[in-house]
C-alpha cells in the first residue's frame, strides 16, 4: 500500500534513536458484538505508528477499495503513514492464551489527515 512506508528495523527495542516518535494506535475488540475499535481513529501525515492490542497479539490486513488484501502489519512492524486518506483493515486478534479472533467484517478503520493533499 502506497500509504505505509516501511520503516527499519521492525523490532520497537532497537529502533534507532534519531527515529522521530511512534505513535501506538490501539485496536481492541469486543468479542460479544464482534466491534472493532481505533484509538486514535485519526493521526497526521507524516506520522510513523504502530498498531497495537492491549490483551494480546494483532495482526492487520490491509484493504483496496474493492476489498482486496494490500499489505498485512503484525504489532511489531512501525510504519510512516505519508498519504492522506480513510484506510480500511481486517484484523486478528491472538488473546495470550492463545485464542485467535477475527474482527467483525467491517475491521477497523485509520483516517491519514488531511485526507486531501
Amino acid at each position: 500500500m502506497a500509504a505505509l512506508t516501511q520503516v527499519e528495523p521492525k523490532d520497537p527495542a532497537t529502533v534507532p534513536a534519531d527515529l522521530p516518535d511512534v505513535q501506538d494506535i490501539l485496536v481492541d475488540y469486543d468479542p460479544e458484538t464482534k466491534a472493532v475499535s481505533v484509538t486514535p481513529d485519526t493521526v497526521g501525515k507524516r506520522t510513523f505508528v504502530r498498531f497495537k492490542y492491549p490483551d494480546g497479539k494483532l495482526t492487520i490486513v490491509f484493504l483496496s477499495p474493492t476489498g482486496n488484501e494490500t499489505e498485512t502489519l503484525t504489532d511489531t512492524d512501525i510504519r510512516q503513514l505519508t498519504v492522506g486518506g480513510s484506510y480500511h483493515f481486517k484484523c486478528f486478534f491472538t488473546e495470550s492464551d492463545g485464542s485467535v479472533y477475527e474482527g467483525s467484517g467491517d475491521g477497523g478503520v485509520i483516517i491519514v489527515s488531511p485526507t486531501k493533499p
